[in-house]
């Protein structure tokens, strides 16, 4: 059975044909596309590390400054571990690895320049990203819905309306509240959490208005 994609790419591409990709390109290719972000701080997201860290894991070694393992640069080759060369972003200052994009995004940017993000920017960029719909009914998906139930999991507590558990507002404080309020859509009227799209769809739109979407018919969007 094929174990990996370059296993499969090799099967089913001759690659001796000028232009093809080597085993080593494809290599290559996979962790650009999982870890390159450029000089752009906006693509510095917790997908991206997620991804990163998971094509960088088993090659961290190759780097001088990983801690948190001996050194397999002479076992794996020079070749080899060059291959991974951006993977060395995802090591910490102390050596470790890096665990999300806010930590990402402090080690590679300065923070103290003018015009970048500061931690409290981040965190609501994040919640931007995962939770924003506008009033467009087309971009509530389940999709959304799981990543904005993720990001707000340990910050619902910040809203009177959330009655799952006691307030949290007075813990965390005001200013870290106000960081997630786009969280309070995820909140059900009954004081629950939204389950899927479909709920979140039928709390956020008036669906007797012509035009507009039945659960009925989101489901049928979904499945098509």
């Amino acid at each position: 059975v094929v174990k990996d994609f370059i296993e499969l790419d090799s099967k089913e591409f001759d690659n001796d044909i000028p232009g093809e990709s080597t085993p080593e390109q494809l290599i290559e290719k996979e962790v650009f596309d999982a870890c390159y972000f450029d000089n752009d701080e906006s693509r510095v997201t917790q997908e991206l590390v997620t991804k990163c860290n998971k094509v960088c894991r088993s090659r961290l070694c190759c780097f001088d400054s990983y801690r948190l393992g001996s050194s397999c640069r002479a076992t794996v080759g020079k070749d080899e571990c060059e291959l991974f060369a951006l993977c060395e972003q995802m090591i910490t200052d102390d050596g470790g690895v890096v665990k999300d994009f806010i930590e990402l995004d402090l080690k590679e940017f300065d923070n103290d320049s003018p015009g970048v993000s500061t931690p409290e920017e981040l965190i609501e960029k994040e919640v931007f990203d995962a939770c924003y719909f506008d009033n467009d009914e087309s971009r509530v998906t389940q999709e959304l819905v799981t990543k904005c139930k993720k990001v707000c999991r340990s910050r619902l507590c910040c809203f009177d309306s959330y009655i799952l558990e006691s307030s949290c507002r007075a813990t965390v404080g005001e200013n870290e509240c106000e960081l997630f309020a786009l969280c309070e859509q995820m909140i059900t009227k009954d004081g629950g959490v939204v389950k899927d799209f479909i709920e979140l769809d039928s709390k956020e739109f008036d669906n007797d208005i012509p035009g507009e979407s039945t659960p009925e018919q989101l489901i049928e969007k979904e499945v098509f």
